[in-house]
């Protein structure tokens, strides 16, 4: 298996409706992985052939390449976005890195995961914004993974607004009018510059050589994505390379974290294997009866010690264009859930093998749609002060 990235360059504006039916249509910030699948399963039937054919059954069937979501990017999508932990916060008045001009961010993690260990709440004065004194609150969305310089990854919208036809005249009938907020297929520098830029969607998967060579043939012109096709909407340009996979640092990564924790606690912890794993994707977790949980299952062995989760139900919807119906809907956890471990076993390097294996393959149900892919380790964790 090959670790590749994959990028789409709008080439017209994009929806994927956020609700089923609302009275004003309105898109979210990214492409989730099963629109991405269903849109190059649609292109196969278009130019390749039906669902018996062997490339079919080995891209989407047999051994499924499990498509991410893709999240904006940068000017040129040759940064991959990651999702922000839900143990992020930020200033409510000016929230932001402080690189760019906002007053920082903060993680919650060490602080909550001390309180737990302590057995009595965290100071209040952590949730105060150290440059203005206001309350800091919970900070949401896509950026570079960068510590040192991290910037925040946001999607230019547009309104489309649109009006009823009158059957008789022709023309524009009295009391009928909608709108669709979309994805633009530009954006700008910043807010004050007049430069715009290709808007870029990026994500990470993992693929086979043979799966390559089929994809790579559906990629070669254009590929229609979401909502409102036949108007125009969802053109998309795809591109797929080779990248190195970028695996954590365990060792380094609890060390840091241990040295967070005695900040706030007194107890040792000195002895302790601590890591993190953060939901990348929103994830379908049930149990034997096919229940909603809210616990991993794979860390349920004794080995395994869950110090805190901070996580967020997520109600998961779709659309089967095989049926023209939409998919039943799931209860999962959203992206950007966070789970703290500590492990209890004699093994290090099985931990680390365990781990990587984990974040390959993902967790829970429809992982070949994008669902259940994590991260283990993430830097934001072990930032000292805000950034």
């Amino acid at each position: 298996m090959k670790y590749c990235h994959i990028k789409a360059k709008l080439l017209s504006p994009l929806l994927i409706q956020r609700q089923r039916q609302p009275s004003a249509r309105e898109s979210i910030e990214y492409l989730p992985g099963s629109t991405l699948r269903g849109a190059l399963a649609a292109k196969f039937f278009l130019v390749r052939g039906g669902p018996d054919h062997k490339d079919f059954r080995s891209l989407f069937l047999d051994h499924p390449a499990c498509f991410p979501n893709l999240l904006p990017a940068d000017e040129k999508g040759e940064r991959l976005s990651r999702v922000l932990p839900m143990t992020g916060i930020s200033c409510k008045r000016n929230s932001g890195f402080k690189s760019e001009g906002k007053h920082g961010v903060k993680d919650i993690l060490a602080v909550n995961a001390a309180s737990r260990i302590n057995d009595k709440p965290a100071d209040e004065s952590f949730w105060k914004c150290p440059e203005c004194g206001e309350d800091m609150k919970p900070f949401s969305g896509f950026w570079n993974g960068d510590c040192r310089s991290p910037r925040k990854f946001e999607a230019s919208s547009l309104y489309h607004r649109h009006t009823g036809i009158d059957r008789d005249t022709g023309t524009i009938a009295p009391s009928i009018f909608f709108m669709d907020q979309v994805i633009a297929d530009f954006r700008k520098k910043d807010d004050k510059s007049e430069e715009y830029y290709p808007q870029y969607l990026s994500g990470s998967m993992f693929i086979s050589d043979e799966q390559i060579e089929i994809l790579k043939t559906l990629i070669e012109d254009s590929v229609f994505a979401g909502a409102e096709r036949t108007r125009g909407l969802g053109e998309l340009a795809l591109s797929i390379e080779e990248m190195p996979y970028p695996e954590s640092d365990i060792d380094s990564w609890n060390e840091q974290f241990k040295k967070l924790l005695r900040l706030f606690t007194e107890r040792d912890v000195s002895a302790n294997t601590y890591f993190s794993i953060k939901l990348e994707s929103h994830a379908i977790l049930t149990d034997k009866f096919l229940r909603p949980v809210s616990d991993i299952e794979e860390f349920s062995s004794p080995e395994f010690v869950q110090i805190l989760k901070m996580v967020k139900p997520q109600v998961i919807r779709g659309w089967q264009s095989a049926w023209n119906m939409p998919k039943p809907d799931d209860t999962g956890l959203a992206m950007g859930s966070v789970f703290l471990f500590q492990y209890k076993g004699d093994d290090p390097e099985h931990l680390k093998t365990f781990l990587k294996e984990l974040a390959i393959k993902g967790i829970g149900l429809r992982r070949e749609e994008g669902f259940g892919r994590i991260s283990v380790c993430d830097d934001l964790h072990i930032i000292k002060e805000g950034i």
